[in-house]
């Protein structure tokens, strides 16, 4: 089954800069809020209760949080002092019976009156599953509500409910259930000032951990499947091999042009496959990419068109689209050394038992310290793509930490890369 992509060098030496440079502005623009500010601390001053009744191995499990909102005054260099709102704690998580981890993220209710605009009875925010509660490392996302009702499903989701609270109401929490929060939790300032939190990682690990080596956030990671439009499709028919395998790989000669580049001849191609994708509420907003705005604390888009907070629910698609969650063998905790030496780079989707209705794998994703040396290019390797274990093709020679293909479900979806941070410029842990 598998099929391996061929190009030339120097189209694929120019594609690969160009993914390069696709990926680096992709994260500048979600680390913009990290940019060297003044900020004075943060004073919280109006409370909400938010809780989420779950079901955990047949057994009811409720999680209770108390949402902090507070203010922040900063100044930016060559801009005026603002002040913005401030929601806490973004994740909280607690231990089950058997050792593992329910975590969940809070909505950002602090830039509303519940009261006037009340949260929706059907809200869903995002839930977040660790096999281990003493290590966060791995963790795996609701990010559908089909996502519950799958075999491989740890968790049911019943409902979750928000209402205001008072200080002395966060006090409480604070003294009796926040001490239940299995995120490890650093220093006050430094949250608070910085929005420096575990999720970040620094200053968590032991001294000469490679997580220490990047300022590296965790991530969120999964494909969406997203119809390929009646238009585009005889193109990339075109390109299936002889064979018609159900699953194979559009390398980027072919696949950059169509989907990303704007050229007159193909722009067309990427505009109708969006507007396509966004009739079907899979992509967000007007993104080129789709990002997910899961890390925005709004929640999730559910069937009935609500299920969020989100003012404008025509702006808010995260949640309609089915995902496969993905794996890559530079993620931590499972890399090792032998990575800063191996031209192999594997990645792995999983879909057997119904794991493809709306999951997404959290982690830390270590490729810039295993194959970027602080001198010097990218180191090449050849991207081994899986699925459920089975090799459906291989992408020669990438130097990028993005899949160097397209993978191709028939002749009927892209899977598309689609991935966010655990962490938000407006979001504290304290």
């Amino acid at each position: 089954m598998a099929n391996a992509g061929v190009m030339s060098t120097a189209a694929a030496n120019l594609v690969r800069k160009a993914v390069v440079l696709a990926s680096s502005l992709l994260f500048l623009a979600v680390l913009a809020g990290c940019q060297p500010a003044t900020s004075e601390g943060i004073k919280f001053g109006w409370f909400y209760r938010m809780v989420v009744e779950l079901s955990h191995g047949g057994e009811p499990l409720n999680i209770e949080v108390i949402i902090g909102c507070g203010s922040q005054v900063r100044q930016i260099p060559g801009e005026g002092r603002s002040v913005r709102a401030i929601w806490a704690p973004y994740i909280f998580g607690v231990r089950t019976k058997n050792g593992e981890g329910v975590l969940v993220q809070s909505p950002n209710v602090c830039d509303r009156d519940v009261a006037k605009e009340p949260v929706p009875a059907d809200f869903l925010p995002v839930v977040f599953w660790a096999p281990d509660a003493g290590n966060l490392e791995f963790l795996v996302a609701y990010l559908h509500e089909r996502a519950y009702e799958q075999p491989v499903s740890k968790l049911k989701f019943h409902r979750a409910t928000i209402t205001e609270a008072t200080e002395a109401d966060y006090g409480a929490w604070r003294e009796t259930k926040w001490k239940d929060n299995i995120v490890p939790i650093g220093s006050r300032r430094e949250d608070h000032v910085n929005g420096r939190s575990y999720f970040i990682g620094e200053g968590f690990f032991p001294k000469e951990d490679p997580r220490n080596k990047l300022l590296l956030r965790m991530s969120c990671y999964s494909f969406l499947r997203v119809p390929i439009p009646s238009d585009l499709q005889e193109l990339i028919r075109a390109q299936w091999p002889p064979a018609h395998p159900h699953y194979w790989l559009l390398g980027w000669p072919i696949a950059w042009p169509i989907l990303f580049e704007e050229k007159p001849d193909v722009t067309h191609y990427w505009e109708k496959f969006r507007a396509e994708a966004r009739r079907r509420g899979l992509l967000d907003r007007e993104e080129p990419r789709g990002l997910a705005t899961f890390y925005e604390g709004k929640g999730v888009n559910r069937r009935s068109g609500v299920g969020h907070i989100e003012r404008d629910p025509k702006s808010l698609a995260s949640g309609q689209g089915l995902r496969i969650p993905v794996r890559v063998e530079t993620g931590f905790p499972w890399a090792t050394e032998r990575m800063k030496t191996q031209g192999a780079f594997d990645l792995h989707a999983d879909t057997a038992n119904g794991a493809d209705q709306g999951f997404a794998y959290c982690y830390r994703d270590m490729f810039g310290y295993y194959f970027q040396p602080p001198v010097g290019e990218i180191r090449a390797s050849d991207h081994r793509i899986f699925i459920d274990g089975i090799l459906i093709g291989i992408w020669p020679e990438a130097k990028t930490m993005a899949p160097g293909a397209v993978i191709v479900e028939r002749d009927e979806y892209l899977w598309l890369k689609n991935d966010f941070p655990l962490a938000h410029e407006l979001a504290r842990m304290q």
